[in-house]
């Protein structure tokens, strides 16, 4: 497995990243688990024998493909040599592009076309006719994001500063906290973070708290029982327990596997 990003040159406020992700003969069959990130993306899917499954379900994944905010983690599989092309999004660029309710697509992968066929149909056009130019590809898909509308009101405006909020902390503060820079009450903010991300405030915190402890340890900066205090766990039983929330699995275990894809994204 070989996982590449590209640059973003005039799209930051909407994309996190553009990636391509390559499978060979030397790895395949490839499984791993994929935790939760706290963005929603789209990827166009180049081969066949791709496939995710949950605690429901197992979708097989074809063409462009929505995976919407996850709060647990999924098996992802590649059982075929080929590659696929993504965005990673910031954390409310899917409802400023489409004006649904994301929460609809928490812990889901969709086919795209179902969700929105008019952008879908350009972005598929791009990524159909780009895949032998991987930058001409990026720039291309820059290029529509940068032109198509967006939904911007006063409700996105305070969710975008909330997020930002969060981030200053490192998911290092409460909802409590959060609600004292908000120009609304605690049910307001719930249900408007949940309808603009997909995930409602308490549950996004949790998730950038321990994405970046996980950075943190991924790129060697400081030691795991350091880290688990730093990032405000009382004690190692709760970090555990958050962290077979978001990983279905013991720390112990987690770190005796190899996640070459989870490890090249905390990476970056």
């Amino acid at each position: 497995m070989k996982l590449t990003y590209f640059e973003i040159q005039k799209t930051a406020h909407l994309i996190e990243e553009f990636y391509h992700i390559s499978y060979s003969n030397k790895t395949i069959p490839y499984n791993t688990t994929i935790i939760p990130y706290g963005v929603s993306s789209l990827t166009f899917v180049y081969c066949d024998g791709q496939r995710v499954s949950t605690e429901n379900n197992e979708t097989e994944l074809k063409n462009l493909v929505l995976a919407g905010q996850f709060f647990k983690s999924y098996q992802f599989s590649a059982n075929e040599v080929g590659f696929s092309c993504g965005i990673s999004f910031k954390p409310t660029t899917l409802h400023k592009l489409t004006n649904l309710n994301i929460s609809k697509f928490t812990n889901k992968h969709v086919l795209f076309e179902q969700v929105h066929k008019n952008i879908s149909a350009k972005l598929e056009f791009i990524f159909k006719n780009n895949s032998n130019n991987l930058i001409q590809l990026f720039q291309n898909l820059e290029n529509l994001l940068f032109e198509l509308p967006l939904i911007e009101n006063k409700n996105t405006i305070a969710v975008d500063t909330a997020i930002d909020f969060i981030h200053q902390k490192q998911g290092l503060l409460s909802v409590q906290e959060l609600l004292q820079i908000m120009p609304f009450g605690q049910k307001t903010l719930e249900t408007q973070f949940k309808k603009i991300v997909g995930l409602t405030p308490a549950k996004y915190i949790r998730i950038h708290r321990f994405i970046n402890l996980m950075k943190q340890y991924e790129n060697k900066k400081v030691n795991l029982k350091d880290l688990i205090y730093m990032y405000d766990y009382y004690d190692e039983s709760h970090f555990t327990k958050d962290f077979k929330s978001f990983t279905s699995k013991a720390p112990k275990d987690f770190f005796e596997e190899d996640f070459s894809i989870i490890v090249a994204a905390l990476k970056k």
